[in-house]
């Protein structure tokens, strides 16, 4: 959430940084899907694994230290140059055992579980593609997320953050969008991004900030959806059909 509008125009130029790094991303996973072999799936998956593995994790690298360099630069901002500068904790390197997991159940799990449907192969095979490269986009992303989370939550200077989405945003994040910053000490400190999200942060050093750019129509859109939800019933639910009948931008 910024105060100045230096700073918001960073937070989207980085949150673009980030797509097209998720891009490139994806464009690799879906490269590397070729070393697969339909016909011998367990025997061509870790091969898959070794070339697309190292991917991720330099691209992950690039994705933190983007994050980083927005973040030096957003505080700057927005507190003044004469305030001393605070390192930014650059995230943890891939978990390749987690990634290797995530891989695998979205790649070549899914063809199996597609061709026991009776599902096309060439379908199938384009399902499991489609998928592993949303899941290894994730994962390089959230080298970026985690790199502002815990500089936030390091930083005495920063009160919390909030998420950054683009203006096509699906349900689920634009209902966390909509719910504004999440302060130091909350139960809801973690940034939640499903497989393909192209969500990012914003931190929060002043309490006059305003939302992310876009962020304010997707809190009115939150703050109708709790209105109109019954008590007992799921808000997201409720935006999901609200947003059913609106047209998209």
């Amino acid at each position: 959430m910024a105060a100045t509008l230096a700073a918001s125009r960073l937070t989207e130029a980085h949150r673009l940084a980030q797509a097209r790094l998720s891009a490139q991303s994806v464009a690799r996973s879906l490269a590397a899907w070729s070393i697969l072999d339909p016909d011998d799936l367990d025997g061509t998956t870790g091969r898959w694994l070794r070339v697309l593995l190292p991917l991720l994790a330099a691209q992950r690298r690039v994705s933190a230290t983007l994050a980083a360099n927005y973040l030096t630069a957003f505080r700057k901002f927005e507190l003044g140059a004469t305030v001393p500068p605070f390192p930014a904790t650059l995230a943890a390197e891939l978990d390749r055992a987690a990634v290797t997991t995530s891989l695998i159940v979205t790649g070549p799990v899914t063809v199996r579980r597609a061709l026991a449907r009776k599902v096309d192969i060439t379908k199938a095979l384009d399902l499991g593609k489609a998928m592993s490269a949303r899941a290894g986009s994730r994962h390089v992303l959230n080298g970026g997320r985690e790199t502002i989370l815990d500089t936030v939550a390091a930083d005495p200077k920063a009160l919390g953050w909030a998420r950054s989405a683009s203006g096509r945003a699906c349900a689920f994040c634009s209902m966390l969008a909509g719910r504004g910053a999440v302060y130091k000490g909350e139960d809801t400190a973690d940034f939640e991004a499903h497989d393909g999200c192209s969500c990012s942060s914003e931190a929060v050093y002043r309490d006059d900030a305003k939302l992310p750019a876009g962020s304010e129509r997707y809190a009115e859109q939150y703050r109708q959806a709790k209105a109109d939800t019954p008590d007992g019933e799921d808000v997201l639910n409720t935006l999901r059909r609200n947003l059913a009948g609106t047209d998209p931008d």
